[in-house]
């Protein structure tokens, strides 16, 4: 096992959404039978459970983003905001995941990994006319080791007439995420973001090399220690320089490859290879980037969860951002692939 460590283009589509977002907490996935996962016991560090907090209201600054085009169809991120609901709410259901290590843990050995990869993901939906070239883009970029590329469905398209069977609300929240903490109005797809700070005005490849290649060459925030254990990892986060806000920590499910014929909507008579999809997400602690932070992590699955069994798992650390509820949405500090 190793360890690697916009604005937007827009869908051709216009008119208005579904605004039925609903969901509450990312903690399911979609399809298959049960898989080989990860759980968490519940941190015992003093300040791990903050307020997940709601939507932003005053957009923390712009991050690195360009503006879209001027009439871009785009939807109103307003129109998605659905209820007033946290961003990666701590899960009961996830409460077994990460352990808070003792003092007594310091003493062994990690192996450091060099250089956490860079995240690059893309908001999409099987229903975006324009959405396959991004689609095959991020499938370029699906096995390298010094990218984590995470494929997030989005479901304000479905009413074009195909549902995206992968499309989950609460990735139509992140995505709105963003927008806020970048005091954008709308979203769009197909929509990159590198590293949760810079994003593409079109889907180009050149430019989205020059970004990886900017990303690449940051010195890493945080030093991140894995060590492989009988039942699963033991990981460190360390930061080397000052984090100047507070950092969630996330566990992300995906499947690595899923191929679909779309049989309706813009896109019919298309079979597209998605790679990476984003199947659910916890946030499974806060952490003020100050003191080292251990976990423990575990092989097995909580109770009531279904996942594919190939399904692969990865550790995102996102700084916080927005306004006074700040949601996880800017800076990915740190990546780590656990399978």
């Amino acid at each position: 096992m190793t360890f690697a460590q916009g604005a937007l283009a827009q869908d051709g589509g216009s008119g208005g959404a579904d605004a039925s977002a609903t969901d509450g907490g990312m903690d399911s996935a979609t399809g298959g039978g049960m898989g080989e996962g990860f759980s968490r016991s519940a941190p015992s560090a003093p300040g791990a459970g903050m307020d997940p907090g709601g939507h932003d209201e005053g957009g923390g600054g712009n991050i690195g983003l360009i503006e879209a085009p001027e009439g871009a169809p785009g939807i109103d991120a307003d129109l998605l905001a659905g209820p007033d609901v946290g961003l990666f709410d701590d899960s009961p259901m996830v409460s077994a995941f990460a352990e808070r290590r003792t003092a007594q843990m310091r003493n062994r050995q990690f192996g450091p990994i060099d250089h956490p990869p860079v995240v690059v993901e893309l908001f999409t939906s099987q229903g975006c006319s324009s959405c396959p070239p991004a689609d095959d883009m991020l499938a370029d970029l699906a096995d390298r080791t010094d990218i984590l590329a995470l494929s997030w469905h989005v479901d304000y398209w479905d009413y074009l007439g195909w549902a995206d069977e992968f499309a989950r609300p609460e990735f139509t929240r992140r995505q709105q995420a963003y927008a806020h903490s970048w005091g954008e109005r709308a979203i769009y797809t197909p929509q990159l973001i590198v590293g949760g700070t810079d994003t593409l005005i079109a889907v180009r490849p050149a430019e989205l090399m020059t970004l990886l290649d900017a990303q690449m060459a940051r010195p890493a925030p945080i030093a991140v220690t894995s060590r492989p254990e009988q039942e699963g990892f033991q990981i460190e986060l360390t930061p080397r320089v000052q984090i100047p806000s507070a950092v969630a920590i996330m566990l992300v499910r995906y499947a690595p490859k899923r191929e679909v014929k779309i049989k309706a909507g813009e896109n019919r008579g298309l079979t597209v290879t998605y790679r990476n999809v984003v199947l659910g997400v916890e946030r499974i602690a806060d952490w003020d980037g100050r003191a080292p932070l251990r976990l423990n992590v575990k092989a097995g699955l909580p109770s009531g969860e279904s996942f594919p069994a190939d399904t692969r798992h990865a550790i995102l650390a996102q700084q916080l951002s927005g306004g006074r509820e700040p949601r996880p949405s800017g800076a990915i500090l740190a990546a780590i692939r656990l399978d």
